[in-house]
């Protein structure tokens, strides 16, 4: 559909009972320069008078849908959305959090300006706790709810549309598959477009608290081994040796393997669940922000999974979901375990290398009859399917 003012943008909005904090989202919806939008904004059963101040709003752009029961995160209300949505493009907001005025007005420049493109996103500033502000502006920031814009178009390599999650990365996961499966048309815009405002009453709080502290301690403590430059290359060698097409570096860090496998003509890309690590500064637009057992790919689709001292540290009772996903997505797959230092920080699931090797094989992959080789002081091993 389209207007004068250029073609709608449906904004979908989620909400449960956020009566005293919605009123700055639609407000910043409102004083948008791009005209031409439908606000829909599904709430999520909420017991508090959300629906009175989504009400007091009274513009005729803005539709309310109350569902009769709660489905317990925000993935279904916004997949909802999507079914009644009528614009060409679609964008998100969350009910705590606001855009800037020009928000969807440089968005969509940017995707009309670039033949073929089918989203675009901008720079964010985090309003933390005790009044600080971090802006994250960069190609490799990780996309959150809010932060882009996606055509009709964009949907028909996501049909799942949003996956409800318990560790609260829906958003990451969603803008990840669009990014993973629209190579070079997913558009940039280096500036500061939404505002995120986060506090303790939100499920996103904690993990962002107890993440970004962490994975700042824990980096500056432990130096990733494949900053090593001889260890690099070990296991550059390795999985040169295999002669793969594509390669998928899971829990990439600061993306050291990318760089010299891009030199030898692989098509190697990385994704980490870390937003903190700057892995702009190795392998621009080759990273996305993801986790090992929600993966933006394909099934089959990556010829070598490399998955080099990050299993140890998942927690046993999710190592099931993230074996799986590896299997799904990969071909082939090289392992790097830490088995000899179970009390190392970070480390969760700590076991000896015929553990691993079994469950390997319990979930779809076969070990290599290779020998196990030993390297910076991890077993490494191969597996296929």
């Amino acid at each position: 559909m389209t207007s004068r003012d250029g073609p709608l943008v449906s904004i979908i909005l989620p909400t449960y009972n956020r009566a005293g904090q919605i009123g700055r989202a639609i407000r910043s919806v409102l004083a948008q320069t791009y005209g031409s939008w439908e606000l829909l904004v599904i709430d999520d059963a909420s017991t508090d008078n959300t629906a009175t101040v989504v009400d007091s709003f009274a513009d005729p752009r803005i539709f309310r849908v109350t569902l009769p029961y709660n489905c317990g995160s925000p993935a279904r209300p916004r997949n909802i959305g999507l079914q009644l949505a009528r614009g060409e493009f679609m964008a998100y907001i969350d009910d705590d959090n606001a855009w800037r005025p020009r928000h969807l007005e440089r968005l969509l420049e940017a995707v009309r300006s670039h033949p073929g493109a089918v989203a675009a996103y901008g720079g964010k500033a985090h309003h933390l706790p005790d009044g600080s502000i971090e802006e994250i502006c960069r190609p490799d920031q990780g996309i959150d709810t809010q932060d882009g814009v996606h055509s009709r178009a964009a949907l028909a390599a996501v049909p799942e549309g949003w996956v409800g999650s318990d560790f609260a990365h829906e958003d990451a996961e969603f803008w990840g598959k669009i990014v993973a499966r629209h190579q070079g048309r997913v558009i940039w815009v280096p500036e500061v477009l939404s505002d995120y405002y986060i506090h303790a009453d939100q499920r996103y709080y904690t993990g962002y608290q107890n993440t970004r502290m962490y994975d700042r301690a824990y980096y500056a403590r432990n130096p990733s081994r494949l900053a090593r430059p001889d260890v690099c290359r070990a296991f550059v060698d390795l999985i040169l040796a295999h002669r793969p097409r594509t390669v998928l570096d899971v829990g990439c860090g600061e993306a050291w393997l990318l760089g010299p496998l891009r030199e030898q003509g692989v098509a190697a890309w990385g994704v980490d669940p870390s937003a903190d690590l700057a892995v702009v500064t190795r392998a621009e637009g080759l990273c996305v922000r993801a986790r090992a057992d929600s993966l933006p790919c394909r099934d089959e689709s990556i010829d070598l999974v490399v998955c080099i001292d990050v299993l140890q540290h998942i927690p046993e009772a999710r190592l099931g979901h993230t074996l799986r996903e590896l299997a799904r997505v990969g071909r082939r797959f090289l392992f790097a375990v830490d088995t000899a230092n179970p009390s190392a920080e970070g480390h969760r699931t700590l076991h000896g290398l015929d553990w691993w090797l079994a469950r390997c094989a319990d979930h779809g992959m076969t070990p290599s009859p290779a020998p196990v080789l030993s390297l910076a002081g991890l077993s490494v091993f191969f597996a296929e399917v």
